[in-house]
């Protein structure tokens, strides 16, 4: 009820508004042409310039929404070519983002093999397996590009050396599965340098046993402490042991021994591996080592 009256309250109004701003506009002009507004029309026109302009600019924008409105064929095409550009856009946005890992990953590469006598090919991370219960990655990379069972694999990780994570235990043409050193069945030979000496053994998984790695068969009159860095011996042979997927380079970053334990005539040393190879989305393997 009180809507409607106040409706048409400002229906009678409005007439009497229009009667007397045309009353006022028909006084303003015969003042205007008798000269008599003087100074009063410079500062109305001063005043009314911006006003009027802003309702020019009020009255475009309202004609080309108007226009646009009564025109939806125009609107749809305009919408479906905003589309197809903000798809093209992130298309472009993915496919820097790419090139970008991919430069970040060859230059982390040629820093690798200019301060290592290694030749290197790199490949994504697929797929982590655990079949029969076994720790395994699956590379994306095969025999078409030089793997071969035996290699070394080694990863990085954050300001880690470049370090061995497992060897290559079977090849297909594209594809390659690795066992990681942390398997209970990989064992590769590992060294520790001393100021005068070597110490020599062999490194074991752990991780079926609740571990991580540990070097094991370390003579029980040789000196190693925490702290002690462990490196690849490439010594499988000296061992006498069958250790057929553990021929690899020497002097590859390994761990960091933590603690060191005597059971009877030998010594044993946890490892912390350099690189946890629950996190690594990308690897390379050795195919070649330089003199």
């Amino acid at each position: 009820m009180d809507r409607s009256i106040k409706i048409g309250s400002s229906q009678r109004r409005s007439p009497v508004l229009v009667t007397i701003l045309l009353i006022a506009t028909i006084l303003l002009i015969a003042l205007d042409q008798a000269g008599m507004l003087g100074d009063l029309r410079v500062r109305s026109t001063s005043l009314l310039t911006p006003v009027l302009t802003l309702v020019h600019q009020a009255s475009t924008k309202l004609s080309e929404v108007v226009q646009n409105t009564s025109n939806p064929s125009q609107l749809e095409s305009e919408l479906a070519s905003l589309r197809e550009e903000n798809g093209r856009l992130k298309a472009e946005n993915l496919r820097v983002t790419q090139l970008n890992l991919e430069v970040t990953r060859l230059r982390q590469q040629l820093r690798i093999e200019t301060d290592h006598p290694w030749q290197l090919v790199g490949g994504d991370i697929s797929a982590f397996g655990f079949d029969a219960g076994r720790r395994q990655v699956l590379l994306s990379i095969g025999s078409e590009q030089g793997v071969k069972a035996g290699m070394a694999v080694i990863a990085r990780e954050s300001s880690s050396p470049p370090a061995l994570i497992g060897i290559v235990d079977e090849v297909g043409p594209r594809s390659a599965s690795v066992l990681l050193i942390t398997d209970f069945s990989s064992t590769v030979t590992g060294r520790i340098y001393r100021a005068d000496s070597t110490v020599d053994g062999i490194v074991q998984g752990q991780w079926q046993r609740g571990s991580r790695i540990r070097l094991e068969d370390i003579p029980r009159d040789q000196q190693i402490e925490a702290g002690d860095v462990v490196v690849t011996a490439g010594l499988s042979a000296a061992f006498g042991a069958d250790l057929p997927r553990a021929v690899i380079p020497p002097n590859i970053p390994i761990g960091i021994v933590e603690q060191v334990q005597t059971i009877s005539q030998s010594q044993q040393a946890e490892i912390r591996p350099y690189v946890d190879s629950d996190r690594i989305r990308y690897a390379w393997v050795i195919i070649n080592v330089g003199g």
